[in-house]
């Protein structure tokens, strides 16, 4: 599994970066999670996950947001 921390990330370098390591995912056939702070928004992350059709889940922990793919 990849891990991709978006924390030290704004927009639009933090949708910047997870383009890319969603495509290292892809190309590798691995999953990954990306993580977040809980106060970033992810809505246009999710936007391009649900138009894409990727499945994904969200969850919240310790002030942190993890969107994690759970197959690309």
């Amino acid at each position: 599994m990849l891990e991709q921390d978006l924390r030290g990330f704004k927009c639009p370098q933090q949708f910047i970066q997870f383009k890319l390591a969603l495509r290292e995912a892809v190309d590798t056939a691995q999953t990954i999670k990306f993580t977040f702070l809980a106060q970033q928004s992810t809505r246009d992350i999710e936007r391009f996950l649900q138009k894409n059709h990727y499945p994904y889940k969200l969850e919240q922990q310790h002030g942190l947001l993890i969107v994690e793919l759970n197959r690309v």
